[in-house]
């Protein structure tokens, strides 16, 4: 049909389901049965249709055993799979608390019980049970053990035999050490090419020979003998390995590694002797050194692809820490822990993102040029990074804990005690609040939040503790972690305008409900601030009467700043335990 050129035509509706094929109702007159699509859409189990390798993966993520175990009820499949699920974790640590968990035992019963014999009956029954189901794979095996005797050798080794046998592919192994007594690892352990990940504590090794582990990526090996030999063949016969990690290990005199291309992360965590390190792995991105008394020579000048590094030693001075510094052009989190023996360092990097200093007791002045620096973290008695400019700053900790006289109050207000004081002051007001950030200031069991930081207010405590929060974290969240993490005994807020502190308190800490249900299925050491929090009660600041040294700091706040003060008590642990 044509039509003269610029002249529209009402496009005619298409009347036909593109699904079905059949003629779509017109809308006049015509009612659509919804009830019935909604149960149509209903009966269909989503949930059941996962694949059977995502459930596992869900399952494996849930920490408490009893919520994996509640998946069970989702649906049929859920149970079947539940039933075979291939995390097998034997935990003697917990033990007990499984006992006491069935109620069928007296306290005085659950004590005088040989823990490692109904232990080792435990995992047998559990194994059993796995050895009689249909599928051989098994995706994790773990086995904690903190008593050991010589008898349960035979029994160990068969459980780990069965473990190998069922394609493991991540093998964790805890067991204590002692001077006469020691489980030595199975050699079938070293013959298992399935096993992708080890951690091995406080074991044997053995010689370390006819190794197998050709899809091995992650080693964590601690509390146990090695040396450069056993070393050097578990390397060499780790063609895939990414992480390697030695912990409280002996025996170690040089730690050297060649150049594998999969390698990207070491840790060496105080292994007693060890004197020298050298790594030639040019594909390394976090190195972790933990070093004690001894002087341990490093050697990272070939990882010029470092992202993280982190140095606890003693020994480290000045000039070796520079020459480290200045291979890694990448590095984006340099951490500085308990390095007593730097005094005057600089740090300059435009690709640094996180910065720790903490406890490095001699450190006087850090001269810090990092323009994109997001984080940054501080612990120690002084002030030596006033050259850094918090303006990019997203967030940061500041933390000073300086010796408090014995007999003296808990506030000074002498300045030679704190001669970088009002330097701190200027550093807190440079960063950029208009941003959203949040400044939590803490003493002890006080807190104080600023939601708009201005000029900032602080008392010149013994114990003080400065956290800027990003903007990212609401006020309800950051109220949440407070009360979790601290159990304050003041809460105040202070801000130029008005404080949405007051309503959130009487929302969730004054209204709340007096037993409340939120930790049902929590053990009474695990539960909620919810359930520790007594009373709350609302401190007036102008008629107040307290002797409090803090609140009387509160009191004398500028006239600039609004301040609401709230008192809290809580409940003992050993008193919500019994309930």
């Amino acid at each position: 049909m044509s039509r003269e050129p610029g002249v529209k035509t009402k496009r005619k509706r298409d009347n036909v389901n593109i699904i079905n094929g059949r003629a779509k109702p017109r809308r006049k007159g015509i009612r659509i049965d919804t009830k019935n699509i909604e149960q149509r859409v209903d009966s269909v189990d989503y949930i059941s249709q996962l694949p059977e390798h995502i459930i596992h993966q869900i399952i494996g993520l849930l920490r408490c055993k009893k919520d994996a175990a509640r998946t069970s009820v989702l649906s049929k499949r859920w149970r079947d799979i539940w039933a075979s699920f291939s995390n097998l974790v034997f935990d003697q640590r917990k033990f007990h608390g499984q006992l006491r968990s069935l109620n069928t035992l007296s306290e005085v019963q659950i004590q005088k019980i040989t823990n490692v014999e109904m232990f080792g009956n435990y995992v047998d029954n559990a194994l059993l049970s796995r050895v009689e189901q249909k599928d051989k794979s098994m995706q994790k095996f773990v086995l904690h053990m903190t008593r050991y005797n010589t008898g349960l050798t035979t029994r160990m080794d068969l459980w780990i035999d069965l473990a190998i046998k069922n394609n493991i592919k991540e093998f964790e192994l805890h067991v204590p050490r002692y001077l006469r007594r020691c489980y030595s690892l199975p050699q079938c352990v070293f013959a298992a090419n399935t096993i992708t990940a080890l951690r091995v504590y406080g074991c044997n090794l053995g010689p370390c020979n006819n190794l197998n582990l050709s899809n091995l990526q992650k080693v964590c090996l601690g509390k146990l003998y090695v040396n450069e030999r056993m070393v050097k063949n578990l390397i060499h016969s780790f063609p895939l390995l990414e992480d390697f990690r030695l912990i409280y290990c002996t025996g170690l005199k040089t730690f050297q590694v060649p150049n594998l291309p999969k390698l990207k992360r070491v840790d060496l965590h105080t292994c007693s002797g060890l004197e020298k390190v050298n790594l030639q792995a040019s594909n390394l991105e976090t190195f972790w050194f933990l070093g004690k008394k001894y002087p341990c020579k490093i050697d990272l000048s070939t990882c010029n692809t470092l992202k993280s590094l982190t140095l606890e030693d003693a020994k480290l001075k000045d000039e070796l820490f520079q020459k480290h510094l200045s291979c890694f052009p990448v590095l984006e989190k340099l951490v500085l822990s308990k390095c007593n023996a730097l005094k005057n360092i600089t740090i300059s990097s435009f690709q640094l993102k996180t910065l720790i200093l903490r406890e490095c007791k001699q450190l006087e002045e850090a001269d810090i040029d990092t323009p994109n620096l997001l984080s940054f973290e501080y612990k120690g008695d002084k002030m030596p990074f006033s050259s850094l400019n918090p303006s990019s700053l997203k967030e940061a900790k500041l933390y000073f804990i300086t010796s408090r006289p014995e007999g003296k109050p808990r506030f000074h207000y002498e300045e030679d005690h704190t001669p970088w004081f009002s330097r701190l002051r200027e550093f807190l007001n440079k960063f950029d609040y208009s941003r959203g950030l949040k400044l939590v200031v803490r003493s002890a069991k006080d807190v104080v939040i600023y939601e708009k930081p201005k000029g900032v207010f602080l008392p010149r405590v013994y114990d003080l503790k400065l956290d800027v929060v990003k903007s990212s974290v609401a006020l309800e969240d950051l109220l949440d972690d407070i009360l979790r993490t601290w159990h304050p005994e003041t809460l105040s807020s202070s801000s130029i305008s008005r404080s949405n502190l007051p309503k959130l308190v009487h929302k969730k800490l004054i209204a709340r409900e007096k037993e409340p249900c939120c930790c049902t299925y929590n053990v009474p050491g695990n539960k909620c601030w919810r359930h520790f929090l007594d009373k709350v009660k609302t401190e007036n600041l102008v008629n107040s009467k307290s002797s409090s040294e803090w609140i009387a700091w509160l009191r004398s706040s500028p006239a600039m700043f609004k301040t609401n003060c709230f008192k809290l008590s809580w409940k003992p642990r050993k008193h919500v335990s019994q309930e």
